[in-house]
């Protein structure tokens, strides 16, 4: 082979080694492309090669217990335009003028939208209502302007029942529940969204693939609770006058719970907010923020406001503390009478205090109760029986029920925020810790933990957890998760314990420190607490509570009100509670079919509601008035009844009642008789069987209201009467006269 030879053949064979390089590299890269790396750059073409739309699923619903809506999902619309297909100015104008009048959205903002000319999607408004996006519709159609303007339908959620239970039931926010129900259930309320996967081309055309696909998306579970809402009227209407009535600073809460499921049938701090503008003030929290004097621009001002925002939204029952002051010898009771170390009749003595390791301890009462029985003694709330009781019991044995009641550990009910009490160590659990425990004080618990305990000496002594979802159900209305079964936790005291409990707790309703929590017709179990809130500066801050459960001789349900900080001139949590707490009975105990027995001098004393004995015959009007045990009175010397005084309907005290009839005939020559006219006294502050007299001897009748067992005790006053004093009234005129019993001190 020649040189020049050889020098193409050298040439050939480095090209063809360079080739075999090349083609080397290109195989190696294709095998790691198709082979090796086929998933990663096959996801990376799909991205830019299909449309994935998002299918939002559909977050679950609230429900009380009878499935009546709490949190609903409504469609609403976002109105959004595409300024890149607005091409006259003249349409711009039209465009944002009419959004502007129709949604109320300023119409600069929306102008300056509507020039960003290379954008496809502006929102002018979210959640727009059905009326108004209708508006929308017709205005697009009326002008073609289906290319500019659209309309995208999406979910608000809705609060139909508003402001009640709104602690409890909870926000949506943007990221999910921000507190309550919607917060606690956030992850079985959302469901997982689906997903719709299109192919297109490069102009964003559709086309056929094997990558289109849909995948549905899984709504969200909806919760029962076991709130009801009837019951939640009921107690939120009470706590709104607790509130006002006794002005108090720091709120009041309450709570309604199921004593033999733990099932909370309502719950609330005040009357609660707007959970349709949970982010606006009720009007207390309004005026706060406005007297506090802070520049509406500060960042002062701003905090000041998120600070009283927080504070609405938060759940006093279950995140809040408080010392349970003689609520809680319902407790010490309980593990005295368990322990056998009194019985019912055990004789106590106190002389107004106890000195308890160098340190003297008073009751209520500082010239003592005397010698009496232990019932007795607690039914009129004294603090030495209490301190002499716990002694018997012992640190070790006192602290062993202290647990096992919970006031050691979280009841674990299905609210976020829920707090431990505040409780002194086992080790420094001495003398006069044990001594003012026994009473209530000098230690915290949260409500809900107060309630459960007391429920546990309602129920036979089991202690229950407090619940307030009852199951989860699917879209189908399928029960897929049941909360019911898994209540009870443990026993702590004998069903026979809770039954002569139950027993002495009556007696004190009946004549104790508990009198205002007296239904008439209902056996009721209850007891008062007062304590004072040794964190505060101003030592003269209290906190006024009353718990009960009934029937006293079938437990069904507990209620629990505290009020904190009120500033009526008796703190006595027997007038700033018990009152309230009775209603709450009262009426949850009539609306859940409890029937009422009425004991002989109970029905003596009911009112009686006024017939109408127009047109009748004075005859056969005044049979049926004395037939019903009142007196007649006819003016007028007519055959028929032509008016009455009290008018039909109107409900007046039986004993000493006096109807007045004016009978005369219109069509006749006799005058129509004058209505006689008497002047009304001034009896606030009267004992009630006094104020009595004063009114019906003034020609009046009377209805009373709150203390009806006014007779007991040192007698109930009266507080308030319908018709200011010295006004002239017709004879036989209703006054209606609020009491209560002022005499029941339960704390220091």
């Amino acid at each position: 082979m020649n040189g020049t030879s050889r020098s193409i053949y050298a040439r050939a064979l480095v090209v063809l080694v360079a080739f075999i390089l090349v083609a080397a590299v290109l195989v190696g890269r294709l095998f790691n492309l198709q082979v090796l790396n086929y998933d990663k750059y096959l996801g990376k073409v799909l991205e830019n090669l299909l449309q994935i739309s998002v299918i939002k699923a559909e977050r679950g619903e609230i429900y009380d217990r009878n499935m009546q809506a709490l949190a609903v999902n409504i469609t609403t619309y976002r109105v959004f335009i595409s300024p890149a297909d607005i091409k006259e100015e003249e349409d711009r104008v039209k465009i944002c003028k009419e959004l502007s009048k129709i949604l109320n959205v300023d119409y600069e903002e929306i102008y300056k939208k509507a020039q960003k000319t290379n954008r496809k999607d502006e929102t002018i408004k979210k959640n727009v209502e059905k009326e108004k996006a209708d508006e929308v519709r017709s205005f697009i159609a009326a002008n073609d302007y289906k290319s500019q303007i659209y309309l995208e339908a999406t979910t608000k959620r809705y609060y139909p029942y508003e402001n009640l239970a709104a602690q409890v039931i909870g926000y949506l926010g943007t990221d999910g529940g921000l507190f309550g129900l919607e917060m606690q259930y956030n992850e079985q309320l959302t469901g997982t969204d689906g997903k719709y996967i299109t192919a297109r081309n490069a102009k964003s055309q559709s086309m056929p693939s094997k990558y289109d696909t849909k995948i549905d998306p899984e709504n969200g579970y909806s919760l029962v609770t076991t709130l009801d809402m009837n019951i939640q009227m009921i107690l939120q209407n009470q706590l709104e006058l607790t509130y006002k009535e006794n002005m108090a600073k720091n709120n009041v809460c309450g709570i309604v719970m199921d004593v033999h499921t733990g099932a909370i049938l309502a719950m609330a701090t005040n009357w609660g907010f707007d959970l349709n503008t949970p982010f606006v003030l009720t009007e207390d929290y309004a005026e706060e923020l406005t007297f506090s004097g802070l520049d509406p621009e500060s960042d002062e001002y701003n905090e000041k406001k998120w600070e009283l925002i927080y504070s609405m939204w938060q759940n006093k029952c279950v995140s809040d503390t408080y010392e349970p002051g003689s609520t809680f010898k319902i407790v010490t009771s309980a593990i005295a009478l368990e322990t056998g170390v009194v019985t019912r009749d055990s004789v106590l003595t106190c002389t107004g205090s106890l000195n308890v390791a160098g340190t003297r301890i008073s009751c209520h009462k500082h010239a003592g109760h005397g010698t009496n029985t232990f019932s007795y003694l607690l039914q009129q709330s004294c603090n030495p029986a209490m301190m002499t009781v716990a002694e018997r019991i012992g640190r070790s044995t006192f602290w062993k029920y202290f647990e096992e009641f919970g006031y050691t550990s979280k009841t674990g009910i299905d609210l976020p925020g829920e707090s431990s009490g505040i409780n002194h160590s086992f080790s420094r659990f001495n003398a006069v810790e044990l001594a003012t425990s026994s009473f209530g004080q000098t230690f915290r618990t949260t409500p809900i933990q107060q309630i459960t305990a007391i429920c546990a000496a309602a129920n036979g002594g089991y202690i229950v957890k407090p619940h307030v979802v009852e199951s989860l159900i699917d879209s189908d209305g399928n029960v897929v998760v049941s909360y019911e079964d898994h209540t009870i936790k443990r026993q702590v005291v004998s069903s026979e314990v809770c039954k002569e409990l139950a027993e002495i707790l009556e007696g004190g309703v009946l004549d104790g420190v508990a009198k205002n929590a007296y239904v008439p017709g209902y056996r009721v179990a209850a007891k008062t607490g007062t304590s004072q809130k040794r964190d505060a500066a101003d030592e003269s801050l209290r906190v006024g509570s009353t718990v009960a459960f009934a029937p006293a001789n079938d437990p069904q349900i507990a209620v629990l009100i505290i009020v904190d900080e009120p500033a009526a001139s008796n703190k006595s949590g027997g007038v700033v509670a018990a009152p309230y707490v009775a209603d709450v009975l009262d009426e949850t105990l009539q609306y859940l079919g409890v029937g009422r027995q009425y004991t002989a001098e109970e029905l003596a004393n009911l009112n009686f509601e006024v017939g109408d004995y127009r047109e009748k015959t004075v005859a056969a009007a005044r049979a049926e008035i004395e037939k019903a045990g009142l007196q007649c009175k006819i003016i007028g010397e007519g055959d028929t009844v032509q008016a009455q005084i009290p008018a039909a309907g109107d409900q007046m005290r039986k004993e000493g009642g006096v109807v007045y009839l004016y009978a005369y005939d219109p069509m006749g020559d006799l005058p129509e008789p004058e209505i006689r006219e008497v002047t009304v006294p001034d009896v606030a502050g009267y004992k009630v069987s006094a104020a009595i007299v004063q009114l019906i001897s003034a020609g009046l009748n009377v209805k009373i209201v709150g203390a009806l067992n006014y007779e007991v005790g040192t007698g109930a006053i009266v507080m308030s009467q319908s018709i200011a004093p010295r006004t002239k009234v017709p004879e036989g005129t209703v006054i209606v006269i609020e009491s209560t019993h002022t005499d029941v001190a339960d704390n220091n």
